[in-house]
């Protein structure tokens, strides 16, 4: 008991120091940089400016006007793929639900550049289509507004359909065989008994796709074709070397992004599924109406399809001869160039080492910060655990552009709070701004396995005279080592092919991988980009199958 005296103030002056060194210093400092006047006094001119500038407006109108889209688009994506695998009987479930979950830990960035090459005016698809059906032009235009929308309808969805399954698995079967024995129709069934409770789902799902889409960046940046959106326009004001005007667009964007997520916040307590008990399993139920069960079914294997081809056309062009390509509509050359390349070249390589490198630092720092606070938040009490617990929260409601320039604005000159040193140009930003970026999912996937042990387990190891350490290693360990192990996946995959924070950190001695796809691409070595993002599949579909095997907790890896 002396011990935990000791150890908890020191455990959480160490948290409280790295909180407000990373994350509410950089806020406030950025803040402060808005509202700084040329005299030196406080002015709300760079507000003003802001709005009087007519592609800022044009920027904001269109963050607003992808999020909104976007939800509806993932929503109805996401929703009908929870019906078709979890209401509906179909084959091969499990299959089809890994396939629709990959999107949740492959890099966005990488699925777009994969869209770019299927489906951009050159692509491969289009090509094909043309040529087919003798057009004049390509039939699917990949640009703007409808390819951000697209790309966002068939990446972010994940939140929907997680959320959505588990609701319907939560469902009680018996209310719904009670309604249909008191006469009430399916659509009645639907409106009085499925659709209320799927609708916190729907809410916490809308909120947290709404967030993802404002703050996008990939798509913007790689297919918007001049679509001003904020995220791209804080990147431009960066090149251009305006600061304090890339500060006043983060803070609009990022007060946006924390509405938003207080709502979450809001209606996710609203969200009871993980309490219901489940008196009797949801029935798979069959399409009696041939036409209807065709539709279903058709409607559920295009969208899987167009899932899985960018995952399919990554790994194909991957053998691809680059130099070959650049003369001709279609590869006809494929081999293991570009493999060697990566594996035999030492500046090719570098990046991928430098993703891993990074990946495990930031994924392991985070899943030990998130341990200790998940330990912190459950067994103290007072006002201490209160903040602790919104501060490793605050992270979610931070754009990824946002985070990038807190960060440069932060630490471009020394400062006390790191001992009299700066950050900018350094290797470390990068892992640091990846745990900033991924604490709060790690902390989630951490506190509910921390929260969902039994203490009686501890309690009767206690009594049977096993020593602490004994008990934590063969007792605590192992129950909570699913989350932990949920967590450190997650912030290792999201690290891994991060784009939109790296796009603003990096430099030339810590290049992501994310950073190298690109930059391939803009050198028509496609066969190099394809080979990296390969190379990124690979690991993911490794870790997604840690994510499978592990037990889920409330049963979902994103709440």
């Amino acid at each position: 008991m002396k011990l935990k005296k000791i150890v908890n103030p020191l455990l959480y002056i160490v948290l409280f120091y790295l909180i407000v060194t990373f994350i509410l210093f950089p806020i406030i400092n950025t803040f402060g940089t808005t509202i700084q006047s040329d005299s030196g006094g406080i002015s709300s001119e760079q507000y003003r400016i802001f709005f009087s500038i007519n592609t800022n407006r044009v920027a904001l109108k269109n963050t607003f006007l992808v999020g909104i889209s976007t939800v509806i688009c993932c929503m109805a994506v996401g929703v009908f793929m929870a019906f078709f695998t979890e209401y509906f009987k179909i084959g091969f479930q499990k299959g089809i639900n890994i396939l629709l979950l990959t999107p949740f830990v492959l890099p966005g960035v990488m699925i777009v550049i994969a869209f770019i090459q299927l489906y951009s005016d050159t692509g491969i698809i289009n090509q094909f289509l043309k040529i087919s059906f003798d057009l004049k032009q390509v039939p699917i235009k990949l640009s703007g507004f409808k390819g951000i929308i697209f790309v966002h309808a068939f990446t972010q969805y994940v939140y929907f359909y997680i959320n959505t399954s588990i609701a319907l698995k939560f469902l009680d079967y018996s209310t719904i065989e009670s309604a249909r024995g008191l006469g009430a129709t399916k659509f009645q069934v639907f409106k009085d008994i499925i659709f209320p409770h799927i609708l916190p789902a729907l809410l916490t799902s809308g909120f947290m796709t709404f967030a993802t889409g404002i703050s996008s960046f990939s798509a913007p940046y790689l297919i918007g074709g001049g679509y001003r959106m904020m995220s791209t326009q804080i990147l431009q004001s960066k090149m251009n070397n305006q600061m304090q005007m890339a500060s006043t667009q983060v803070m609009i964007l990022m007060i946006i992004s924390m509405i938003t997520m207080l709502l979450y916040g809001f209606y996710s307590k609203q969200d009871t599924s993980s309490s219901y008990i489940k008196n009797k399993r949801v029935k798979k139920v069959k399409i009696e109406n041939k036409f209807l069960n065709f539709l279903v079914h058709f409607l559920g294997y295009v969208i899987i399809l167009l899932i899985v081809v960018p995952i399919i056309g990554i790994i194909i062009l991957s053998f691809v001869d680059s130099s070959s390509w650049m003369m001709k509509i279609f590869p006809d050359k494929f081999g293991l160039d570009n493999y060697r390349r990566i594996f035999l070249q030492r500046r090719i390589l570098g990046p991928v080492k430098n993703s891993l490198k990074m990946s495990v630092i930031a994924a392991t720092i985070a899943t030990l910060v998130a341990m200790v606070s998940s330990y912190l938040i459950l067994n103290t009490r007072g006002i201490k655990p209160k903040l602790l617990n919104f501060f490793i929260l605050l992270p979610m409601a931070i754009p990824a552009s946002t985070l990038g320039v807190n960060l440069i604005t932060a630490f471009n000159k020394k400062r006390i709070l790191l001992l009299n040193n700066s950050l900018v140009g350094t290797y470390s930003i990068l892992p640091i701004a990846y745990i900033i970026a991924t604490i709060t999912i790690v902390s989630r996937s951490t506190y509910t396995a921390f929260s969902n042990f039994n203490r009686e387990y501890e309690f009767a190891s206690r009594n049977l005279g096993a020593g602490r350490g004994q008990t934590f290693k063969w007792i605590f360990v192992p129950i909570v080592s699913s989350g932990i192990i949920s967590g450190f996946s997650l912030a290792f995959m999201r690290s891994l092919g991060e784009y939109t924070i790296s796009a603003l950190l990096y430099g030339v001695h810590n290049r992501p991988v994310s950073i190298a796809m690109v930059n391939a691409l803009h050198d028509f070595d496609v066969g190099i980009s394809m080979a990296y993002g390969a190379i990124i599949i690979f690991l993911g579909m490794i870790f997604l199958g840690i994510l499978m095997r592990q037990k889920h907790g409330n049963g979902s890896i994103v709440n």
